[in-house]
């Protein structure tokens, strides 16, 4: 029961019960609650300045837990990526120019998202697109070994496909002309000279440089031509041409092995003398002929090469 409050009549000389109106009452419970509240979120808005609830210190500690995690995952990617770099170092300067491939681009396909710095969304998407670029690099790369693994295949037939000996016996040669722009022998102006000119009594065999099949035949006698002429195609970007021949011994579609004898060297089309011109292209382009072979290469060898089928 609610606790009562008594006042002395003065005239009567009793305690009588003191009676608070119901009005009174409703206002005073009104500003109780007013009070109250207000004390509510008083104290609710200084806690939270000064102190923070055990939800939110847990909410916080997982969040930098996370952070940590983000961190060490984009560092490990990156570790990663710096290793698939240096494969693809070795891809780019040693395989593919070994098999005389195009370079391959990470460029492509690559993912850019742009968060705050500083912001969490900002470790995230960093760390995403990381992974994303780095998922590409890996499929990149083993696009690139699929290919190299097919060259790789046929190393051996492309050795022996690759012109690799000098197309006439060096001891015979008075003189071996220059490769690149020089004076034009026959009109005289500045021309780029595609091949080697070896300098050589009219007759001399003439081999064939590496396996390959005859993609050109030409007879000619004209000033203005390589005269007579033999293209050989080797497969794998690579051509060579032996030019101004006195005799050819073979025809368009024939198979022909490294040290076959395809011709002798001669005077034909546009020559100021005997002598054999040569040329190595790659995929059309003139190749410096000299790097395919060695001067110095042993004369036991070469009679071996050449001497096979005879």
């Amino acid at each position: 029961m609610p606790r009562q409050k008594y006042k002395l009549n003065t005239e009567s000389l009793d305690f009588e019960v003191i009676k608070i109106p119901l009005r009174r009452k409703t206002q005073r419970f009104f500003v109780m609650f007013l009070l109250s509240l207000i004390l509510f979120f008083v104290y609710n808005y200084i806690y939270s300045q000064f102190f923070e609830s055990p939800k939110i210190m847990l909410l916080k500690s997982e969040n930098i837990n996370i952070k940590l995690k983000y961190d060490l995952l984009l560092k490990d990617v990156e570790n990663a990526d710096k290793s698939i770099t240096e494969i693809n170092n070795r891809d780019q300067n040693v395989y593919r120019t070994l098999f005389g491939l195009d370079k391959i681009s990470y460029t492509s396909g690559k993912r850019n998202i742009n968060f705050q710095k500083g912001d969490f969304l900002h470790n995230v998407g960093k760390t995403f697109v990381a992974l994303d670029n780095f998922r590409h690099k890996i499929y990149i790369q083993s696009k690139s070994f699929d290919i190299i693994s097919k060259y790789a295949a046929n190393m051996e037939k492309m050795a022996l496909c690759m012109p690799s000996i000098p197309p006439i016996d060096l001891r015979k040669v008075r003189r071996t002309g220059n490769y690149g722009y020089r004076i034009d022998p026959f009109f005289g102006d500045w021309r780029h000279h595609d091949g080697l000119d070896f300098t050589a009594d009219t007759g001399n065999p003439v081999y064939a440089t590496g396996d390959g099949v005859v993609s050109t035949v030409i007879y000619s006698n004209s000033p203005i031509s390589y005269g007579n002429r033999i293209d050989i195609e080797h497969g794998f970007g690579y051509l060579t041409r032996y030019a101004h021949l006195s005799k050819i011994f073979v025809k368009e579609g024939m198979q022909i092995k490294r040290g076959d004898m395809i011709g002798l060297s001669g005077n034909t089309g546009k020559s100021t003398g005997p002598h054999l011109h040569y040329e190595v292209r790659y995929y059309g382009n003139p190749m410096y002929p000299k790097k395919y072979y060695v001067d110095e290469s042993s004369e036991i060898n070469y009679d071996k090469i050449i001497n096979r089928t005879k």
